[in-house]
């Protein structure tokens, strides 16, 4: 595996162009904050997630490359709604007893305006907190204050 690993790699790097190598640097970095548990997960780490957890909001902050970015050079529809899922997941988590889990069965995202600039801001905060069910709100903000999208989620709980 590591033979072809590095094969892959040594190809990639030799045809590489300057946003190939950002995104190569970015995705390696991201591997490198999950093995050092600066993050909990891969996409975390990949996508540079930057956390501030309250007991009553979470917040993610990530910034905007290359690799967040779709055809028309703004932030890819699946990145905005994976890191308001992330703040939503992790705040419904942060909120639930030693042994239980929050499981996402319901996002309703509106995309309000392009993710373009440097970085991306979701936040969340709790609207409901049932016994079997949590419902949060969340939006996701650029670095100039402008909201991109605004979203609800049902998070399931679950004994793990």
């Amino acid at each position: 595996m590591k033979e072809n690993l590095l094969a892959l790699f040594n190809e990639c790097l030799q045809n590489a162009n300057e946003d190939d190598l950002k995104v190569m640097y970015q995705l390696l970095n991201g591997v490198k904050r999950k093995q050092e548990k600066v993050n909990y997960t891969f996409i975390d780490g990949i996508l540079l997630m930057d956390r501030d957890i309250t007991d009553q909001k979470c917040e993610i902050t990530i910034p905007i490359s290359a690799l967040t970015e779709n055809s028309l050079q703004i932030v890819h529809g699946g990145v905005t709604a994976t890191i308001l899922d992330t703040a939503m997941g992790t705040l419904a988590n942060s909120l639930l007893p030693t042994g239980y889990g929050a499981v996402t069965s319901n996002l309703s995202i509106y995309y309000i305006a392009p993710g373009i600039g440097e970085s991306l801001r979701a936040s969340a905060e709790v609207i409901h907190k049932g016994t079997k069910t949590l419902v949060i709100e969340g939006s996701v903000h650029r670095n100039d204050g402008k909201k991109i999208a605004h979203c609800s989620g049902t998070f399931f709980i679950i004994k793990k």
